[in-house]
């Protein structure tokens, strides 16, 4: 067992600690951002890469799983290493196999180079935020975990859109490309003011790494694929599932009766605070995520907006976002922790509560509400989680801490993203069938079709009546069930530790 050693003294306000927080903030953007910024980009790389549009998923899903690998050992790679070299360590790794990746040639070259790229990225954001909270002393560390916040959820906002615009105006491999200018300004910032941790002589538990690496692989795997093999009617998703939960509950028995040497420390979910931090922390980001997916496809889709007026309602539900976390530090002084976390939920579910009201013919007014209405509920409670799971951990296991806090965020992040593109895509067919199979001669749809059609397009615009009619009922029911799942995370706040209001 490593000796503990003392954390750093917060840095003095000024201009070094003005800098820690633009290291961390662009830390944070630079590896959240490619979670997303490739997913434009797919249809023409499998184009170039002479490949198809199921094997190109794997680009996606393989970045994911190295990130998820990485992100839980930060810890034990920082006591190794030293936090500094470390992040000097991953963003060259970075920055070189982004490199490797805008110059692939073919489908296995690039999947085993986003691997890679994920595996790199991974400790990036628990370092940020450890960088963070050492830097910061209490009192001013919810206010600069709001700007940190707003770099975490906002790149995987931000990423379709630099990649889309990257894609048509140059090539696909500028996605991976801007990661060399940003990345080296990142890695000059780090040596520059990011104060070095020393190194300590731990013991390195291979296999546990072997099977955290197995259950994050399978579980990865089958969010990512489920839904195109049909879950579990699917022979691959079955053995899968199997093999993730087994080797994932031997991983964590395992953890447990190893306490601290076990590859993840699990001892640090014996603090309540940390546990219910990091669990809303997941539920939290799955609602975000839930915002990125809806939105889009309910304007664009289904309302049939354009691309710059669907952008322009999102970006002032963002503004609605930085005004939270502005507000956030300072408002928690006054009502406390549980206070806020429960008045960001309940404000995520009359959002949420709004949007399964909206319709066909709704107006930017009245999608824009709601919408803000979830950023800001987001915004109050995401900055105090990611300042209040370390309330009770010591300086020297920040950097596990930040790690773990980070893999169940992940993890919820993944599960999320799978539910709610299931409950669209299966919620969808499954309306189709029920409404289809309930039109009668009297249905209101039918009025809406012109009577002098051919048999066949009488068919065709009914079809595509159905289905526009479907969607829209799918993102309605899917908006109460986020809005559910808002009010069903209140509990969680009071288990959170209480701070007396300043």
């Amino acid at each position: 067992m490593s000796v503990a050693i003392a954390a750093p003294p917060p840095l003095a306000p000024g201009r070094t600690r003005n800098l820690v927080l633009c290291t961390s903030l662009l830390i944070a953007v630079m590896a959240s951002l490619d979670i997303t910024i490739v997913a434009v980009a797919l249809p023409y790389m499998a184009g170039n890469l002479s490949t198809g549009p199921d094997e190109i998923t794997w680009v996606v899903t393989m970045f994911a799983v190295g990130q998820a690998i990485t992100i839980g050992i930060t810890g034990h790679l920082a006591r190794v290493l030293g936090r500094r070299r470390l992040a000097i360590i991953v963003v060259v790794g970075f920055v070189g196999s982004s490199i490797c990746c805008a110059a692939a040639g073919s489908l296995t070259e690039i999947v085993m180079f986003r691997f890679i790229q994920g595996l790199f990225s991974g400790p990036l954001i628990p370092l940020s935020q450890s960088m963070l909270i050492d830097a910061y002393p209490e009192k001013d560390r919810n206010k600069a975990l709001s700007y940190w916040s707003m770099g975490v959820l906002g790149g995987p906002a931000l990423g379709p859109v630099i990649g889309g615009y990257l894609t048509q105006e140059l090539s696909w491999r500028w996605s991976f490309w801007i990661n060399l200018p940003i990345g080296v300004l990142a890695l000059i910032m780090i040596i520059s003011v990011v104060r070095p941790t020393p190194r300590q002589s731990v013991h390195s538990d291979f296999m546990g790494l072997v099977l955290l690496g197995i259950a994050i692989v399978a579980y990865q795997i089958v969010l990512d694929r489920g839904n195109e093999l049909d879950w579990f009617q699917s022979r691959q998703i079955v053995i899968l599932s199997i093999i993730a939960l087994c080797i994932g509950a031997a991983f964590v028995l395992r953890g447990i009766s190893l306490g601290q040497r076990n590859i993840v420390n699990l001892t640090l979910f014996k603090d309540t605070n940390f546990t219910a931090c990091s669990v809303l922390m997941g539920i939290e980001g799955s609602i975000f995520l839930g915002l990125l997916i809806i939105n889009p496809e309910f304007m664009i889709d289904y309302l049939g907006w354009e691309v710059e007026t669907t952008g322009l309602v999102m970006g002032v539900a963002g503004i609605f976002g930085i005004l939270g976390a502005n507000i956030t530090g300072t408002m928690v002084r006054y009502v406390g922790i549980r206070t806020m976390l429960i008045t960001g939920c309940s404000i995520m579910a009359i959002g949420w509560f709004q949007y399964s009201r909206l319709a066909l013919g709704a107006s930017m007014f009245q999608v824009v509400v709601p919408s803000s209405l979830i950023m800001l509920g987001i915004m109050f409670v995401t900055p105090m989680l990611a300042s209040q799971a370390f309330q009770n951990l010591p300086p020297d296991q920040r950097d596990e801490g930040a790690g773990l806090f980070n893999f169940v965020k992940t993890m919820g992040f993944a599960l999320g993203v799978m539910t709610v593109d299931t409950i669209m895509y299966r919620g969808t067919q499954a309306n189709w069938n029920r409404y289809g199979g309930e039109i009668r001669e009297i249905s209101p749809i039918l009025h809406q079709i012109p009577a002098n059609l051919s048999d066949a397009q009488f068919d065709a615009l009914l079809g595509a009546q159905l289905q526009l009619q479907s969607g829209i009922l799918t993102v309605t029911q899917l908006a109460e069930t986020l809005a559910l799942l808002s009010v069903a995370s209140i509990p969680l706040a009071f288990l959170v530790k209480a701070r007396k209001p300043g």
